[in-house]
């Protein structure tokens, strides 16, 4: 096992762990959640000993092999070929290391020729698969994996399921694919962005984990609401008591209360009264104040749907485009307004392309495409590109052309505090700069949704509230995902698989995923 004892670690003077103390065994599967920007991958490089703590320590047992697989491939790393990469760090010769990768290969349809190009002119989903492989071919003890669910296709997700419900080895996982968590999490660690430790929920699945937070984050509301009531009600008293000695005071002046007994009873009575007062005044300062829980996001987010569009919304016509030796088409395709589009399909396999084809963005080099009328689009894109330079504020104002004081409302409820919003977009997470996108979607009025790989990058909260709104949106969805949790939520009504730029209808992604397990 790994204990970590007292660790603490700050960047900049900024704070992001703070006394935490943990213990990761040999051989439990455990979750580590937290908000983009907790210090989940901090706590992971601090485990692996790629990262000395400030204070505290770090055990680990003679011998025991401890595999890190960060979220990607580290920059400097992808100047090599794959094939260079994995030799680096497994030391095996060109024949051995072919031999041995033949299974890896097919089992993920990844090509050799791909495993000899360099790592950085790969597809986000390709470099993802590389490091799956890896994992596959690590000798580890326990392993620390940060997001490997990110960028893989339905074949990448079951071979990665496959290779940890046969392993007897130990994982602490960082991911935001809920099917994942909920079949094999045993405990979850949870980073506490307000406290920068930790808290351990033993012997908890992930839904049950879920459960707990909502039951907490209730109790700690009611907990707080009847604190404020309770000041509230002694603060009225002591304004009704106070009011009650001043009128008292001025009473006992007037002429008719020049008995001596009337005015001394009046004086002492004003005297008690304002001593009351003074003793609940002096009270409620003793009575520490509870400070108000953190917001969740709201619950009710949903999208401003605009005009409906007309009945059909895209309409490609035996559409083929060409691009770096690779061709999508010809696709033939109809998607009417209400429909929820699910496509899946291989990492490369032209499902990005197929996306941009359908909403305009690529013109199809034969055939014709087709964009209905009144239809407005709403697009989250599976690479968001900003100026970094820009700030929040700014890009948002410009992207959703509403009075700033309607888009500060807006970003506050996607968790941009007051402050926040004059940062630059480049000292952001990945994560804020989703919210910022899904915020600037939420703030437009639309009623098409093309969304592309949508849990990339966005952390649980976020993507439970994307969640919602989209069960609850009666405009026409288009979503490429592999997040099976999300797909069985949002009642999708065509299927459609895309492989090597052919695209076929299919019953559902259970039809897929049987036919990769039956590979």
């Amino acid at each position: 096992m790994i204990l970590l004892k007292n660790i603490s670690k700050s960047f900049g003077g900024k704070v992001v762990l703070k006394e935490v103390n943990l213990t990761i065994p040999k051989k439990e599967h455990i979750a580590l959640v937290g908000k983009n920007g907790s210090g989940k991958s901090t706590l992971l490089r601090i485990l692996a000993g790629l990262l000395e703590p400030d204070d505290g320590k770090v055990e680990n047992p003679q011998g025991l092999r401890v595999g890190y697989f960060p979220q990607e491939i580290p920059k400097k790393d992808q100047e090599q070929t794959g094939e260079q990469f994995f030799n680096s760090l497994l030391s095996l010769n060109k024949d051995k290391l072919y031999g041995e990768m033949g299974l890896f290969f097919k089992k993920l349809q990844f090509s050799p020729e791909k495993f000899k190009q360099k790592i950085e002119d790969l597809s986000g989903g390709e470099k993802s698969k590389i490091l799956l492989m890896l994992i596959l071919k690590s000798p580890a003890d326990i392993f620390l994996l940060d997001e490997p669910t990110n960028n893989l296709d339905l074949r990448g997700l079951v071979v990665l399921e496959e290779f940890i419900d046969s392993s007897q080895k130990g994982f602490f996982i960082v991911s935001h694919d809920r099917k994942v968590l909920d079949r094999f999490v045993e405990s979850v660690v949870e980073m506490n962005d307000q406290t920068n430790t930790v808290e351990i929920y033993h012997n908890y699945s992930y839904s049950e984990y879920l459960h707990e937070c909502k039951m907490k984050e209730q109790r700690e509301l009611d907990v707080y609401n009847n604190d404020q009531r309770e000041r509230k009600r002694l603060e009225e008293t002591i304004l009704l008591k106070k009011q009650e000695a001043r009128k008292m005071q001025r009473g006992s002046k007037k002429p008719r209360d020049k008995d001596k007994f009337v005015v001394g009873f009046k004086k002492d009575r004003s005297k008690k009264i304002a001593s009351q007062a003074s003793t609940i005044e002096k009270r409620l300062k003793r009575i520490k104040e509870i400070n108000r829980p953190r917001q969740p996001l709201p619950l009710n987010l949903e999208f401003d749907l605009a005009e409906r569009s007309g009945d059909i919304v895209f309409r490609l016509e035996k559409a083929k485009v060409n691009y770096h030796n690779f061709s999508v088409g010809p696709v033939d395709v109809e998607i009417h307004y209400g429909d929820r589009v699910v496509i899946l399909g291989p990492n490369g396999g032209g499902k990005t392309t197929l996306l941009k084809l359908l909403i305009g963005e690529m013109k199809p080099d034969s055939g014709f495409n087709y964009i209905g009328s009144r239809v407005n689009i709403g697009y989250l894109s599976q690479e968001i590109r900003f100026n970094n330079q820009e700030k929040i504020l700014g890009w948002f104002l410009k992207n959703t052309q509403i009075d700033e004081t309607n888009v500060r409302r807006i970003l506050a409820r996607f968790g941009f505090l007051q402050e926040e919003v004059y940062s630059k977009i480049g000292r952001v997470s990945p994560g804020q700069r989703s919210r910022l996108i899904l915020a600037s979607l939420m703030a437009r009025k639309i009623n098409c949704l093309i969304l592309d790989e949508p849990s990339n990058h966005l952390d649980i909260e976020v993507f439970d509230r994307l969640e919602g709104a989209l069960k609850i949106f009666s405009g026409t969805i288009v979503m490429v995902s592999h997040d099976r949790y999300l797909i069985d939520q949002i009642g999708i009504t065509k299927t459609y698989l895309i492989e090597e730029g052919r695209i076929n209808p299919l019953l559902d992604y259970h039809e897929y995923q049987r036919r990769i397990l039956g590979d």
